[in-house]
């Protein structure tokens, strides 16, 4: 017997709500979906949302033109959705909302989600011109590159206790949670990346924040929340332009103790968030 489906909708910018019921919403720019929406950058049929017999909700991309973003990451497959979740669809930005408490159970007793909230690092490692390459080796090549890499830089990752929590294509999101890993282990794990990319046979670059995140483990797997993680990704793209191979936002390079070791990138504006922010970088 399935769980009970927990009281849901989704909100607009603009205070807007739509109610989810015990169908699936499917959601796009044709009159024929669930949640009709004549926006910039949708495709026809874009995203759905589902219930799931633990008594949650599933959110898939539809083979969208411009992919279905969850809390900053481009979705690869479906991702448990918890209250708060950002949903970005082309120009379009949906929150998920949720009256069930987090740690619902199921009825044979067992947890579906539990939540962590609490301050990470965030660890974003992006191989520089991947499009390139794909081009000039081709698609299968590319591929067993991209894993030759993965091979490369994971065993350290994991020696120092860190996440990895998503593979993107041609990057990976990884983090540790302070409360778990010192400052000082995590530390020598950015210093053993940054010697990795001397004898990398592909460039990558190492993008590292610290901020509060929510961590969510279920039936569907891990997600991270939160608006650090949104600015993790976006600090990845509006610092391509300042060179650096290993950029740390300023409140890693703090609860690190690297701001004296590291070499300041100046203050820098970052899409979505006021104000400019300091960055450092690490290595050459």
């Amino acid at each position: 017997m399935d769980a009970p489906l927990p009281q849901a909708w989704l909100e607009f910018a603009d205070g807007r709500m739509h109610w989810l019921d015990k169908n699936a919403c499917t959601i796009g720019r044709i009159a024929s979906n669930t949640l009709a929406l004549d926006q910039p950058g949708l495709s026809r049929s874009h995203a759905m949302i589902q219930p799931t017999p633990g008594g949650g909700w599933l959110l898939t991309d539809l083979r969208s033109t411009n992919g279905t973003y969850h809390n900053g990451l481009r979705l690869e497959q479906g991702v448990a959705l918890h209250d708060g979740d950002k949903i970005e669809l082309g120009d379009t930005t949906l929150t998920f909302r949720c009256r069930q408490t987090a740690d619902h159970t199921t009825e044979a007793g067992a947890t579906s989600v539990q939540i962590h909230s609490g301050d990470c690092w965030l660890l974003m490692l992006d191989l520089i011109g991947h499009t390139a390459h794909t081009h000039a080796v081709g698609a299968e090549q590319a591929s067993a590159d991209f894993k030759r890499w993965l091979e490369f830089v994971r065993p350290g990752l994991v020696r120092s206790g860190g996440t990895i929590n998503a593979y993107l294509g041609d990057a990976l999101f990884a983090y540790w949670r302070q409360d778990r890993h010192p400052a000082e282990k995590v530390a020598a794990a950015v210093q053993e990346l940054v010697a990795l990319q001397t004898t990398s046979h592909r460039p990558f670059r190492i993008i590292l924040h610290h901020g509060r995140i929510r961590i969510s483990g279920g039936l569907q797997g891990e997600s991270l929340a939160g608006t650090d993680v949104i600015f993790l990704f976006r600090m990845e793209k509006s610092t391509k332009p300042l060179g650096a191979t290993c950029v740390l936002s300023e409140t890693a390079a703090k609860t690190l103790a690297l701001t004296a070791t590291a070499r300041p990138l100046g203050a820098h504006p970052v899409p979505s968030f006021p104000g400019d922010h300091a960055f450092y970088a690490l290595g050459g």
